[in-house]
């Protein structure tokens, strides 16, 4: 189908809920693919305009969508691979997620199969790896553009892998963002492409003017800072301790601090941690960003960016912004660094913020600047090689 402008994308992704990486993917496609027909689904509708993301359309919607021809539904990006529908949902509705942890509910929920009832009709098994029978459409055309994930198929049985090996062979193109995700694949039978994540290409579609434009930010930011932000459930036990040694970094390298969430939706919530790290020192600054382009802008502006997600390292990279990822238990984010910027390049303990004076002070902006570069080109490739099929 090479050529055909009739192409239809409907793209399948996380970006339902605030979390920053996540809202990136269907913005970036879309900016770089203008001219395609697009249409943007998550696990549920929603609206999050107000935070300059894309509505999205329900899955129950993108199935009942899914007879018309000349379809290429694109699964694009993030730690997708392969989250189960009641830890999606546990994401983007915290009552379910207070309710899941009761006894009572989790029997009821688990003999009744209501999340794969209420979002899906109990169609498909696994929500981001569908198979063409699930979808009820054998001439559809499955991508996969630059995703994550797939630790949690140790200990799945016999006959889910066969499933999800199955579903992704049916796919016309599987390319993943890091070589843990492609050896998690490789180790079920299953063959992948390397490609780096999409939203590196957020510096080529946003300039710094027009961030400057779109932000909602008052603080005008004047002087040099460093960029923090941390996980809710990927925090430093000793809060206390970390913020002393934040503190001494930021008058060793003569940086103010700025700490923004990243992600706020159930799991992430970043900013309930970057308040209370707030409170323990009143040199630091809290930043609630009003919409994406905030966050956007505050880690292009900055010095330095240090945390613990990796959509914050890799909008830091695409900016030419030297980076640290902290805690060594996030695979994620240390597999996509020395993929694809350093293979001896690691996450940092909490406990080992005196190594990142080292880091920053002899940061090769050079050779990081000529990788992204090389990125970005094989990243538009890979979407040329996907509008083929």
């Amino acid at each position: 189908m090479s050529g055909n402008n009739n192409k239809i994308i409907y793209f399948l992704s996380a970006s339902d809920r605030i979390n920053y990486g996540d809202l990136l993917f269907p913005l970036v496609f879309r900016a770089i693919h203008p001219d395609s027909e697009f249409r943007n689904f998550g696990i549920r509708s929603s609206d999050l305009s107000h935070f300059s993301a894309l509505p999205t359309y329900s899955y129950r919607k993108l199935l009942r969508e899914l007879k018309r021809e000349n379809i290429t539904l694109l699964i694009g990006g993030g730690e997708v691979f392969f989250a189960n529908w009641k830890t999606l949902y546990r994401f983007i509705n915290p009552l379910y997620r207070s309710l899941s942890y009761r006894k009572w509910f989790h029997k009821l929920d688990k003999r009744y199969d209501l999340c794969e009832n209420l979002l899906c009709n109990k169609k498909v098994k696994v929500p981001f790896c569908p198979g063409l029978d699930e979808l009820g459409n054998a001439d559809l055309n499955i991508c996969y553009s630059s995703v994550g994930g797939g630790e949690n198929l140790a200990g799945k049985s016999d006959n889910y892998l066969v499933h999800v090996k199955n579903c992704l062979k049916q796919s016309e193109h599987l390319s993943v963002r890091d070589k843990r995700t492609q050896e998690n694949l490789r180790s079920i039978g299953v063959d992948s492409i390397l490609v780096p994540d999409s939203a590196l290409l957020i510096s080529d579609i946003y300039s710094l003017e027009f961030l400057n434009s779109k932000k909602s930010l008052k603080d005008n930011l004047c002087e040099d800072y460093l960029f923090l932000q941390l996980g809710r459930f990927k925090k430093p036990r000793d809060l206390k301790r970390f913020s002393e040694d934040i503190h001494n970094l930021s008058e060793r390298l003569k940086l103010r601090v700025i700490l923004c969430p990243i992600g706020k939706a159930p799991g992430h919530e970043d900013d309930l941690v970057l308040k209370e790290l707030a409170a323990l020192d009143q040199t630091f600054s809290y930043i609630e960003p009003k919409n994406i382009f905030d966050i956007m802008l505050l880690i292009a502006r900055s010095r330095l960016y240090l945390g613990t997600s990796l959509h914050g390292v890799i909008t830091a990279q695409s900016f030419d912004i030297p980076f640290v990822a902290l805690n060594k238990n996030l695979p994620k984010v240390e597999s996509y660094i020395q993929t694809w910027i350093n293979d001896e390049m690691v996450a940092l303990n909490f406990d080992e913020i005196e190594k990142v004076d080292n880091i920053y002070l002899t940061w090769n902006y050079n050779d990081v600047k000529k990788r992204t570069h090389f990125q970005k080109r094989m990243i538009r490739q890979n979407f040329k090689e996907i509008l083929r099929k």
